[in-house]
């Protein structure tokens, strides 16, 4: 390390567990200890690979930048989130790496959690519509959780996204989205800046009172001056493509993004390139795609800077207008005299000049907005083609899982029985969001069949329960889901499980059968069974036999019958069943018979 000092330092972390304490590093043009800044060096406790220490730094970033975004919207308070960078220790066995960052005065605080929701006396209101800010400012395409820091200065969060890929292990996907909605109430800062409250159900809600008696007791006074999530009102440079949404549209069932803002969504600044390039001397991360904008825009970035809150001071947000006159004052400096206060401070000029470049570019965002409660979520897919309605909902998938972690006992005391009312709302919203398990689930449920969803939940067994059993189980065979088809088929083949509003009609039955035999691509969800749970052969013969008999709004056709029962001979021979092709082939020849009749 050359001129700089180590010492051991204890840090509370789930998962870094070794932190030392550092000052004096090689850049300073002075050896004053006295004037040198705190920083903290973290390391892995056990031995990772040096990919997740790079990882963490731009899951880091990324979270400072939705800060930035956060703060554009005016918030009662403005959020930060400390840089972080990474030192090489070349001269040590190994050459092992540390997270550098500032070390942070004051009482740190955990706000909340992977797990959602973490009770303090010290409530705060800040950190939660942060996190649900950038669930909604994101499209649904992440949010990000486990604030904790001091005031209003953070450090160590997580990302979740909705392909759960990246940001390590910490990403529960969807999950952890659905444990932070389970128990986030919104507050007074959510809705003032116009966040949607996530849709939960009476007990859920009931569940929550006294975490809102706790919110309603918070000392944050709203100013009214706060910015809707995503209004138009809100300062960007221009219409360019939004970063930070990185690979998520290739990877995210929300394909209608593609078609409107997010078309061709860019990488994540740094995700593209190799370490080796990212890093400069003193391993800050480098964006190339920001490099491009500087030349021409950095005169409007300064003048940004004034009035933006971008860079990390190191200190609380308290403290930040103090150092904002200091900063003002001292402009008029010598540049010898700016070059020894940026040497001082070890994470160097160059690192603050990225950051800034990150916040242009960072403004430089189209609005993306949507809202976290379903009745808007429905509005949007209503006006989508079938291919794109379903599947595409992240949040849908939320909901979903909520569906699972109320079934796995996740949000019930030990010992006691899960929420099952609860559960259903979730599978019912996750259903109207287009997800096609949910809308399965549902239509096997509601038509007394057997469920591998919320198998133990057991509705009514009503006229009105069996015809929405149909409806579901009708959606879903129109969104190709194969084992749905049948169903419906065999519906309108017999009358049985048809409902009431219904009759039965060969036609329609000749239609759907036709549709599962022609099923070789993936159903709207993404998926294809090829298990067939019908053998081809016997879905052929019931056709031919419908057509060989006719009714039900079904003329004879006993040509096509012939052709179907032989087609029906020849797949039960693939499969073997030499004895039932016999009697297919002669089914055959009895239809063709009927002809010269």
């Amino acid at each position: 390390m050359g001129k700089s000092e180590l010492e051991f330092w204890v840090f509370l972390s789930p998962t870094v567990d070794l932190s030392f304490r550092k000052k004096l590093s090689n850049f300073l043009h002075t050896q004053n200890w006295k004037g040198a800044y705190n920083y903290v060096a973290k390391q892995y406790i056990e031995s990772v690979g040096r990919d997740v220490y790079f990882e963490d730094v731009r899951l880091q970033m990324e979270a400072k930048l939705w800060g930035e975004e956060y703060n554009r919207h005016k918030p009662p308070k403005q959020v930060d989130i400390v840089q972080m960078c990474i030192i090489e220790m070349k001269n040590r066995p190994g050459k092992p790496l540390f997270h550098l960052e500032h070390y942070i005065e004051g009482k740190y605080i955990k706000y909340n959690s992977n797990s959602g929701f973490v009770r303090d006396d010290n409530i705060r209101l800040t950190p939660q519509a942060f996190s649900h800010f950038t669930f909604e400012r994101s499209g649904h395409q992440l949010i990000i959780v486990d604030i904790q820091g001091v005031g209003d200065l953070y450090t160590d969060p997580q990302i979740h996204t909705e392909s759960g890929t990246d940001f390590g292990d910490g990403n529960l996907g969807v999950r952890g989205m659905a444990l932070f909605f389970h128990s986030h109430s919104c507050n007074k800062i959510c809705k003032s800046m116009g966040l949607a409250p996530f849709d939960l159900s009476s007990k859920e809600k009931d569940a929550l009172d006294c975490n809102r008696k706790l919110l309603e007791s918070a000392q944050t006074i709203l100013r009214g001056t706060e910015e809707k999530c995503g209004s138009s009102r809100v300062r960007t440079l221009s219409g360019s493509r939004p970063p930070l949404l990185f690979r998520l549209s290739e990877n995210s069932g929300d394909e209608s993004m593609s078609d409107v803002a997010f078309d061709s969504l860019p990488c994540s600044p740094s995700s593209a390139t190799p370490h080796s390039q990212k890093m400069d001397m003193l391993c800050w991360p480098v964006f190339s795609e920001v490099d491009n904008l500087v030349h021409k825009d950095y005169e409007q970035l300064d003048n940004q800077r004034d009035c933006e809150n971008g860079g990390d001071s190191g200190y609380p947000s308290e403290k930040r207008s103090e150092l904002e006159d200091l900063d003002h004052r001292e402009r008029g400096n010598s540049n010898s005299n700016r070059r020894h206060e940026s040497d001082e401070d070890s994470l160097g000029s160059s690192a603050r000049i990225s950051v800034e470049k990150l916040n242009l570019y960072n403004s430089r965002r189209v609005h993306i907005h949507r809202p976290s409660c379903v009745a808007q979520e429905i509005q949007r897919l209503n006006a989508l083609e079938l291919e794109k309605k379903i599947g595409k909902s992240i949040l849908g998938k939320v909901h979903l899982a909520m569906v699972r972690y109320h079934e796995a006992g996740r949000f019930c005391e030990k010992d006691k029985e899960w929420d099952q009312e609860s559960a259903l709302f979730h599978l019912e919203h996750a259903a109207d969001c287009g997800e096609l398990e949910a809308i399965v689930g549902l239509g096997l449920m509601y038509a007394q069949l057997p469920h591998h969803i919320l198998s133990e939940v057991t509705l009514e067994d009503t006229k009105e329960n069996r015809n929405k059993g149909f409806d579901y189980l009708l959606r879903a065979a129109e969104a190709g889901d194969r084992p749905s088809m049948i169903l419906v088929a065999r519906a309108y083949d017999t009358g049985v499980n048809l409902g009431s509003d219904r009759v039965q009609d060969w036609k329609e039955a000749l239609y759907w059968y036709n549709a599962a035999l022609n099923m070789t691509d993936y159903d709207e969800g993404g998926e294809y069974d090829g298990t067939q749970d019908e053998p081809r052969y016997l879905l052929l013969a019931r056709e031919a036999e419908m057509l060989m008999t006719g009714g039900f709004h079904l003329n004879k056709d006993p040509q096509r019958s012939g052709e179907l029962y032989t087609e029906a001979a020849e797949a039960a021979m693939g499969a073997m069943k030499g004895r039932l092709a016999n009697q297919y082939y002669q089914k055959a020849e009895e239809a063709w018979a009927m002809m010269e009749e």
